[in-house]
């Protein structure tokens, strides 16, 4: 009895993953849901001021692979060079904090 072949599928259904926008006077977190996402096809760019997510899913619907792609405009608030993701369970969660001078801070009022 022959082994059935793993079809490869060449095609793509882009689905635009729903998210949480979360702001503090100290960054911006935002989480995303995406099932059956990994973190080795998950991709994380950030290009003028341009933040850009894609993900292969692994879920196939009509012959064709269901892959995440989201955009976000960020500010030159955010510190670019420190931005973390982190994929667990199907949710990513990315922080992109504020530089220094873009935060909130409390001004002491004198008597």
């Amino acid at each position: 009895m022959a082994v059935p072949q793993k079809q490869h599928v060449s095609e793509y259904i882009d689905f635009i993953p729903p998210a949480d926008v979360i702001e503090s006077s100290t960054g911006i977190k935002l989480l995303l849901d995406m099932p059956g996402a990994t973190a080795e096809g998950l991709s994380v760019n950030i290009e003028e001021g341009e933040l850009k997510l894609q993900a292969d899913s692994g879920i196939v619907r009509c012959d064709k692979t269901v892959r995440y792609k989201r955009s976000f405009q960020i500010s030159d608030q955010v510190d670019v060079k420190n931005v973390k993701a982190k994929l667990d369970n199907g949710v990513l969660t990315l922080t992109l904090p504020k530089h220094e001078h873009a935060r909130i801070h409390k001004v002491k009022i004198e008597n």
